[in-house]
């Protein structure tokens, strides 16, 4: 069997698996073209053309194709302009230091990336992300399919990190879970020594109202995360897909979006979640001003018997502050623990502002000048 062109027909003999997941997909029955969405789009020939891959498999093996902008040949423009909402780090202006977007290039925007070991490559790129998503499991990393750094092609999160081209479906159906892979802060602990806790949105959602049965209906990130607009025949107003994934209150709670908050919190709720983050900010503010008095004390009982317990309460008011201000929500994504996590600080900073030094006992060279002034004293009474 020879093959100029990868179509699908020809290639469902070996990839049957991805040939069904592809037949019943909205790819193969697309609307936008007039032929479907065909295996040769993501997939580029060998040098000798498809026809050496079908001799030998293995050893020439088609280029795959993970940017976004394949994708964005056609997910882009006024009725579902997925690609321009997604490509900020493309945009005149874009802040390298401060904004966080997916398309941002890890090996650009964090680049000590290169240095360290594939559990961060498993989130920080699209090469890392498809092996990590195999596994539902939020910890469930089976670092021996992510590749090095030095083998990354796609530094971005691009839409087949979290889209299976093949099926166009979420790569896992649960979307807690597949966001979850990567916004996690591989359930670090307060332990006495562990200050530094990265994105722990997955610890800091669960079992908040939005999956335990308190809210009428439960919540996942992209209901919150993925405002969302249908294009306007009428005005011609562009549709908004959420690709930014940025939290949008006022387009969130607007008539127009399409996530239904509207139907419940009306546009009055856009003030009360801002007057809820505002809260915890004050509260931040507040932990970072007992943390500097908290750091003056530790330094004073640095040397005593108080010390080590002095640290352990520090370094566990710094977890505990940090894992809110990682979270990123202020509260939003967890208002119960976040207020938790934000008494436990204070009292633990407390706790080593108020700690006091016990007396410092004599030194071995103290009591050796003490005996010898009591035996001089004897000395010269039996002289006398």
């Amino acid at each position: 069997m020879t093959s100029v062109a990868g179509q699908p027909e020809e290639c469902k003999s070996c990839h049957s698996g991805i040939y069904n997941a592809w037949n019943i997909s909205v790819h193969a029955g697309s609307e936008a073209t007039i032929d479907p969405i065909s295996c040769e789009v993501c997939h580029a020939p060998p040098s000798g053309g498809y026809d050496v891959h079908i001799g030998s498999p293995f050893g020439n093996v088609p280029e795959v194709n993970l940017s976004a902008e394949i994708c964005g040949t056609c997910h882009r423009g006024d009725s579902h302009p997925v690609i321009e909402e997604w490509d900020e780090f493309g945009k005149e202006g874009f802040d390298i230091d401060g904004a966080m977007s997916h398309s941002e290039p890890a090996d650009v925007g964090e680049p000590f990336i290169l240095e360290m070991d594939n559990s961060c490559v498993s989130c920080k790129s699209t090469d890392g992300a498809i092996p990590n998503l195999a596994d539902e499991d939020v910890y469930g990393l089976n670092l021996d399919e992510v590749p090095e750094a030095s083998d990354v092609s796609e530094w971005s999160i691009t839409c087949v990190a979290c889209h299976d081209p093949h099926s166009a479906d979420y790569r896992i159906e649960d979307e807690v879970l597949l966001c979850g892979n990567c916004h996690n802060s591989q359930n670090v602990s307060p332990d006495g020594m562990t200050t530094s806790v990265l994105h722990p949105n997955w610890e800091m959602y669960n079992n908040s109202i939005y999956d335990n049965g308190v809210h009428p209906v439960n919540i996942g990130c992209s209901d919150c995360h993925m405002a969302t607009r249908e294009f306007n025949d009428t005005s011609g107003e562009t549709a908004i897909t959420g690709h930014t994934f940025d939290l949008e209150p006022e387009l969130l709670f607007s008539p127009d979006s399409s996530n239904g908050c509207y139907d419940c919190h009306k546009e009055f709720f856009t003030p009360v979640l801002e007057a809820k983050q505002g809260i915890v900010a004050e509260r931040l503010d507040d932990l970072e001003t007992l943390k500097a008095n908290a750091s003056v004390s530790l330094e004073r009982l640095n040397g005593t018997s108080e010390y080590n317990a002095s640290l352990a309460d520090y370094n566990n008011a710094i977890f505990y502050m940090e894992a809110v201000k990682g979270d990123g929500s202020y509260g939003i994504h967890n208002k119960e623990r976040t207020y938790e996590y934000l008494d436990n600080s204070r009292i633990l900073f407390n706790s080593v502002i108020g700690r006091k030094s016990a007396p410092s006992q004599p030194g071995f060279e103290a009591i050796l000048a003490v005996a010898g002034t009591i035996a001089a004293l004897t000395f010269i009474r039996r002289r006398d």
